[in-house]
C-alpha cells in the first residue's frame, strides 16, 4: 500500500481505470450524437427519453427511468423541458402511476429523431465495422452485468449497516 502520493502511479491509474475509460468514451460518443441531435433542438438524453416513451412498453415512469439507467428525480427533471416544448404530456395510469406520453408534436419529433439517430449510428458503426460494433455492445453489456453483481453484493452490507430510508436509486435498480 502506498504511503505517500509519490508512491502512486497516477498515469497507470488513468490508463487502466475502467470507470475512467467508460466515462471518456461515453462523453465522446455523447458529443457525436449531440452534434446530430442539435439540428432537432435536442440532446441525446432527451432523444433517448422521447424514444423510450414512444416505445410504449413501460407501464410507469419508474420503468422508463430503469431502462435509461437514471433515477426518477433525473427523469422528472428531463421531462420538464419536453413538456414545456409540447412534446410530452402526462397520463394517469393504474393506481397512483403517472405515465409520460407523446403528444402529436412529440410523435413527429421522434420520427425525426430516428432518422437523425440512424445517420449518427451509421457513422460510428461504419468505422467500427459490424464485428467491432457487436463486440463493443457485448463488452459493454458484460461490464454492466459485472457492476450489477458488485452492486448487489454491496447492497446487503449497506442495508445491515444502516437503517435509514433507501434512496431513489435503490428503487430504480439500473438494468442492463
Amino acid at each position: 500500500m502506498p504511503s505517500s502520493l509519490k508512491d502512486i502511479d497516477f498515469q497507470h491509474m488513468g490508463r487502466t481505470c475502467l470507470g475512467h475509460a467508460a466515462r471518456r468514451t461515453a462523453n465522446l460518443l455523447t458529443r457525436h450524437y449531440n452534434r446530430h441531435m442539435a439540428a432537432l433542438g435536442l440532446e441525446l438524453t432527451q432523444a433517448q427519453l422521447l424514444a423510450a416513451i414512444a416505445d410504449g412498453s413501460a407501464s410507469s415512469a419508474a420503468e422508463i427511468a430503469r431502462f435509461l439507467g437514471i433515477d426518477r428525480s433525473t427523469l422528472a427533471r428531463n421531462l420538464k423541458p419536453l413538456e414545456v416544448a409540447g412534446l410530452v404530456t402526462r397520463q394517469d395510469g393504474k393506481g397512483r402511476k403517472v405515465l409520460p406520453v407523446l403528444t402529436q408534436l412529440g410523435e413527429a419529433k421522434v420520427i425525426e429523431i430516428h432518422r437523425t439517430w440512424l445517420k449518427a449510428q451509421e457513422e460510428v458503426s461504419t468505422l467500427l465495422g459490424p464485428d467491432g460494433a457487436d463486440a463493443v455492445r457485448t463488452q459493454m453489456s458484460t461490464l454492466r452485468k459485472a457492476v450489477h453483481i458488485l452492486d448487489s453484493q454491496e447492497k446487503p452490507a449497506a442495508d445491515t449497516a444502516s437503517h435509514s430510508a433507501p434512496d431513489e436509486t435503490t428503487f430504480s435498480g439500473h438494468q442492463s
